[in-house]
């Protein structure tokens, strides 16, 4: 009786839950990251990326201050996958997001298999009000 109520209702032992993913992909993807929701810190997923492209054109002159958070899908090559802004000042999620997708980190293996993983980035952006730390608008820091 229990097995069936377990059955019906969606409850399942021994099955790994995906974790969430800023886009559709079908590849394995690492859960070795619990403690986080199965993606990697801010400063963790910074430490592993090898190239970095920082904001471009008009978005760099704005008088604009504030936080911007986007999560990051790296394949199995170390390629971004896709990028999606999750927090943040409109007129800076998009230009974030283009950066963000030009960059490139360590693959990462688990079992000697290549895997694809989740990072959350943030970047603190400011032209205006800025205080002691200055203008920083780069995806750089």
């Amino acid at each position: 009786m229990l097995t069936v109520l377990l059955a019906l209702s969606g409850v399942s032992f021994g099955t790994k839950e995906r974790p969430h993913l800023p886009c559709e992909y079908l590849g394995t993807v690492s859960r070795n990251y619990p403690n986080t929701a199965f993606a990697m810190s801010s400063d963790a997923i910074k430490q592993r990326a090898t190239k970095r492209v920082d904001l471009s054109g008009p978005v760099k002159q704005r008088d604009i201050r504030g936080t911007v958070g986007v999560d990051v899908l790296v394949g199995i090559d170390g390629n971004v996958v896709c990028v999606q802004g999750f927090y943040g000042h409109p007129m800076l999620l998009k230009d974030v997001e283009e950066g963000v997708q030009k960059w490139r980190f360590k693959p990462l293996k688990e079992n000697n298999t290549p895997v694809a993983y989740v990072g959350k980035l943030y970047f603190a952006l400011c032209n205006i009000a800025c205080g002691e730390e200055g203008s920083s608008m780069t995806l750089l820091k």
